[in-house]
C-alpha cells in the first residue's frame, strides 16, 4: 500500500491510497462507497469484512466538504482511491 498527500493548484489537499490486490470488479465500482459493499462475496463478518470501511471514508470526506473516488480495473493488481478536501482559509 502506498499513501500520498499533495496539494492541487487551487489549494485543495489530495490524498491518494494505492494498493496491490485483485482489483475491483467493474460491476462493483459504482457501489464501493455504499454500506456493506464487499468485493469478495466469500468474505464475511466472521473473517473481518463488514463492508463498511469505504462507506466510513465517504462519510468523513463528505463531512469536510470533500470528494472521494476510486479507480480500478478487474484483473490488474492495483486499486487507487483518492480523497480531495476543499481548501479552506486558515483561522488565526
Amino acid at each position: 500500500m502506498t499513501v500520498g498527500l499533495t496539494r492541487s493548484a487551487d489549494g485543495a489537499a489530495l490524498l491518494t491510497v494505492t494498493d496491490i490486490g485483485p482489483g475491483i470488479p467493474p460491476e462493483l465500482l459504482p457501489h464501493v462507497f455504499e454500506r456493506f459493499a464487499r468485493g469478495e462475496k466469500s468474505r464475511s463478518r466472521a473473517q473481518g469484512s463488514t463492508g463498511l470501511r469505504l462507506a466510513i471514508v465517504d462519510a468523513v470526506v463528505a463531512a469536510i466538504r470533500g470528494t472521494v473516488g476510486v479507480q480500478s480495473a478487474a484483473g490488474t493488481p492495483s486499486s487507487r482511491r483518492g480523497c480531495r478536501a476543499a481548501a479552506r482559509p486558515h483561522r488565526t
